[in-house]
């Protein structure tokens, strides 16, 4: 920041050697309301945290301020907040842009990647995939990896083994930590049409139910083909999730350093 300026730091408050700042305040400078208008922002913040393994506790601490309820945060905090806020209130812009100047090297690693979308999208597969394999059992499916193969045969034409080695993903990765989120999007819409299908079947079989996993596949891969010119195989795969996250854990140290340490 120039001369002349305040500094983030001139309005937090130190404890324990580190540097915190109210959750109402940093509402207010946003350009919220309230604290209550920015709370789903910050909910989204700590599920961010969760998925980072990192603690929600350490970075989010409930407190009592002249404002009545309220939340300390980190420095960490404040950068995950401005990150999940309203993109169209101008404050929040420059926030993402000062947070990310300081953190040159993550700056660069996270343009133009949809990287927390993509994370919720990545566990939402997971999720949702838990979900279907009970439906599949529900429909008789004994031989899962054989279900969910018909599947990705329907919407990339070849088996997951083979997508991974032609894509260049690694044997042992999993190909949604890979995934752009508009490929994320078209997964989790198959899952979900598929699990919807199976509760409809009537005496079904195995066969019958990876017959209908491969239909939807193959309606959603001409969906993505006739949309947007390209089969879901050709689409651009995005930086590996683990090494973004990775990244973030370590941006959590650079961010919440002691007093010491940055004054």
């Amino acid at each position: 920041m120039s001369k002349g300026k305040p500094a983030l730091t001139d309005f937090g408050i130190v404890e324990n050697n580190h540097y915190y700042w109210w959750a109402s305040w940093y509402a207010r400078i946003l350009g919220y309301q309230s604290l209550r208008t920015l709370q789903p922002s910050i909910e989204k913040a700590k599920k961010v945290c969760l998925q980072l393994g990192i603690p929600i506790e350490t970075n989010f601490i409930p407190a009592q301020s002249e404002h009545g309820a309220d939340t300390k945060l980190t420095k960490f905090a404040c950068f995950l907040i401005a990150l999940q806020a309203d993109a169209r209130k101008p404050v929040v812009g420059r926030a993402r842009t000062y947070f990310l100047n300081e953190l040159e090297e993550l700056n660069v690693t996270l343009s133009n990647e949809d990287y927390l979308s993509r994370m919720i999208g990545r566990d939402e597969i997971r999720q949702l995939n838990s979900q279907l394999n009970q439906s599949a059992r529900r429909a008789n499916v004994k031989d899962f990896r054989f279900f969910m193969n018909e599947g990705y045969l329907g919407m990339y034409n070849k088996p997951i083994s083979e997508i991974k080695q032609e894509r260049g993903v690694p044997a042992n990765k999993s190909l949604s930590d890979y995934m752009s989120m508009a490929e994320l999007g078209a997964n989790i819409f198959r899952i979900t049409l598929t699990a919807a299908r199976l509760k409809q079947l009537k005496n079904p079989t195995q066969e019958r139910a990876a017959r209908e996993h491969w239909k939807i596949g193959a309606q959603i891969r001409s969906m993505i083909k006739e949309n947007t010119g390209t089969y879901p195989e050709e689409l651009p795969l995005a930086l590996d999730l683990k090494t973004l996250q990775k990244r973030l854990r370590q941006t959590q140290l650079q961010l919440n350093q002691e007093v010491d340490q940055t004054v």
